[in-house]
């Protein structure tokens, strides 16, 4: 009875357009009322949820990327990849992949890297030829490199539910998020080559790369000090954060000298904004996810999907399938927080690595963000590219696709993400 007023309530709400995160508090506080709980427990969940230490580093890396951001360094990361492969067919479409797969690095969020790369990119494509929606679509799913490159959120949370190591999901979509870019510029070449959009200025020369190498360098610093500090062991993550938001501010103000005071107030307002957004969905899952575990629902659930099947792969497929439908109506971390309890068990029961299913639902979701109707990074590319809706989810199509092979790719060959770990 619990399970079924739990997720119908929960249905009911997201159908009647309440935001995801008053939804999992509202129908969390029914099964509450309907199961004779005391409705108490909510305020102490909501605090204990959220009162952890690890959670620092979520508004630490959303503010050193918006610094990075204001600070200068997204163009000039566009600058030296269209100085290398600009003039080639297709240039400025591995432009957009490449420099996001770089500001992905410092950011860490999908929407803050199709906000900073596709204001700039997008209007360049489309000067120099390149369908608009193409252009739009491209950058949109781009943007969602930001989801699986190291340091990235949604590895954090699902790190902190799970308890798995960071650290080793960070590693782990490294070689996954580099496969994910390689299909989409492939499919930036056939397109190109089919179309014939190519850039018509000349090529750089040695002299004139090696000048935009050196002055993109001090961005370039950035996740190499973050991540080789991690990865080193010389700090946490939580720790590499707070020196990431120090480094991007020192860059900005005082070598690129592009971060002004009304930057720097944007900044810590955009900042502000995004951590409240994800702390609230986190409070009001943390209550959902507890509901699951207390009312033995998620006990339940893994013996049902166990006795469908025992072969890891059909219920990895399975798991993608859900993942899939999940991130077309929900944010990232709604998601995590609602599923991740319940197929939990499922993964240890049938021996499935952690880390590696880690990898696939991060995937998933940043696919989930380029998929209608939720799809954030396609509302903000559209708006960037001013191009309609149904346009820019119908270019979205053949990229779709070839994430969808990468997604597999990673799925059955778990090596990929075990390797560097």
């Amino acid at each position: 009875m619990a399970a079924a007023i739990l997720f119908i309530s929960l249905a009911v709400f997201i159908f009647l357009n309440i935001p995801i995160s008053i939804s999992l508090g509202l129908s969390s506080a029914l099964t509450l009322m309907a199961t004779g709980s005391p409705l108490g427990v909510i305020p102490s969940m909501m605090q204990a949820t959220v009162q952890k230490f690890s959670l620092l580093t979520i508004p630490l890396f959303v503010l050193a990327g918006v610094l990075m951001d204001k600070g200068g360094i997204s163009k000039r990361l566009i600058n030296l990849a269209d100085s290398m492969m600009g003039p080639i067919h297709g240039g400025l479409g591995y432009v957009a992949v490449i420099s996001a797969l770089f500001f992905a690095a410092i950011s860490g969020s999908g929407t803050a890297t199709v906000a900073a790369m596709g204001s700039i990119l997008i209007p360049a494509m489309v000067k120099q030829g390149y369908d608009k929606g193409f252009s739009s679509a491209l950058s949109a799913i781009s943007g969602s490199l930001g989801t699986v490159i190291p340091p990235s959120i949604t590895f954090i949370i699902y790190g902190m539910i799970t308890g798995e190591s960071i650290s080793d999901l960070f590693l782990s979509g490294i070689v996954p998020g580099i496969i994910f870019a390689a299909m989409l510029c492939l499919t930036v070449f056939i397109y190109s080559k089919k179309n014939g959009w190519k850039g018509d200025k000349p090529k750089a020369t040695r002299q004139e790369i090696m000048k935009i190498f050196w002055g993109t360098l001090p961005g370039f610093l950035s996740p190499v000090i973050v991540l080789g500090g991690i990865y080193s062991g010389f700090f946490t993550p939580t720790e590499a954060a707070a020196v990431a938001v120090i480094y991007s501010f020192i860059v900005g103000k005082f070598v690129y000298k592009e971060l002004t005071f009304g930057a720097l107030r944007e900044t810590l307002f955009s900042t502000a904004k995004t951590t409240g957004i994800i702390l609230l969905i986190i409070m009001n899952a943390g209550i959902f996810s507890w509901i699951l575990t207390q009312q033995g629902i998620a006990t339940q659930l893994t013996e049902l999907a166990i006795g469908f099947t025992t072969n890891k792969y059909v219920m990895l497929l399975i798991i993608n399938v859900v993942f899939l439908m999940a991130g077309c109506v929900m944010d990232n971390t709604s998601a995590l927080y609602i599923i991740v309890p319940i197929i939990l068990p499922i993964a240890r029961a049938l021996d499935i690595n952690l880390v590696h299913l880690g990898v696939i639902l991060v995937l998933n979701l940043s696919i989930g963000q380029v998929t209608p109707p939720v799809g954030p990074n396609l509302y903000v590319a559209a708006d960037i590219g001013k191009v309609k809706f149904e346009v820019i989810c119908r270019k979205m199509v053949p990229l779709l696709i070839m994430s969808l092979v990468a997604l597999l790719i990673i799925t059955f060959v778990p090596w990929l993400t075990t390797c560097l770990i």
